[in-house]
């Protein structure tokens, strides 16, 4: 699941690139995997001190990072960040009801 977080934006800021990320993303096969991520706001900036807000784009996929750098890299300055993925290897079968984590 791609995992779309916005750092160093204004409220109104990060509504407003959402929103476009969201028609750029539009007509893309993999949209509906796609999660977006607000936490409290930050403030991103430079050795300067001038802002400098960025997207980041987390995900598995290197088709799919690539997409992003295609769809997004002239919207707003872009992070991706390439996730490795190694499943849980223990003695017994994964019960995939509970995704592995045992009794709940």
């Amino acid at each position: 699941m791609p995992t779309i977080e916005f750092f160093g934006y204004s409220d109104d800021e990060r509504a407003i690139l959402e929103h476009r990320v969201r028609e750029r993303l539009d007509a893309e096969p993999f949209r509906g995997d796609c999660v977006f991520v607000t936490a409290a706001r930050s403030r991103v900036r430079d050795w300067q001190g001038n802002e400098r807000p960025f997207l980041r784009v987390s995900t598995r996929s290197v088709e799919r990072a690539e997409r992003f750098k295609v769809l997004l890299n002239d919207l707003c300055d872009l992070e991706i960040v390439q996730i490795g993925f190694n499943p849980m290897s223990i003695g017994e079968e994964r019960d995939e009801t509970n995704h592995g984590y045992g009794e709940q």
